[in-house]
């Protein structure tokens, strides 16, 4: 009469291995913050070259996308890089000042404090 109990309890066993230890309470949602957004790594990208003396070509047309990633993340950091892209425009020829003074800018800001990583 073993038998037509373990044709019973075994599977019951393995069912509640399976559902206790699949549960979605014994995992826990991690947020992991990115050091910098892809948006701000482009634009500060940019200024460098054009703080090196690179010339303004057709990237110029991406920076009101760059600007708008950065805002996402960052409005004040988003508001200073749209006011540089805005004088690079307006004259090309002083680039390189206006992007080192804008690094400076932006290497002075410090970084936003991550969000939902206490634990």
């Amino acid at each position: 009469m073993i038998f037509p109990v373990s044709r019973f309890v075994i599977p019951l066993c393995v069912t509640l291995a399976l559902v206790i230890g699949c549960s979605q309470s014994s995992q826990k949602e991690r947020i992991i913050p990115l050091k910098a957004s892809v948006s701000l790594e482009n634009a500060r990208s940019l200024l460098e070259n054009y703080a090196n003396g690179a010339p303004v070509t057709s990237e110029a047309d991406s920076f009101d996308t760059v600007v708008e990633g950065v805002r996402k993340e960052n409005p004040e950091t988003a508001d200073v890089l749209a006011e540089a892209f805005d004088k690079i425009r307006q004259n090309p020829g002083a680039r390189a000042k206006i992007a080192k003074d804008t690094l400076k800018k932006l290497s002075e800001k410090p970084a936003p404090e991550p969000v939902g990583t206490d634990e």
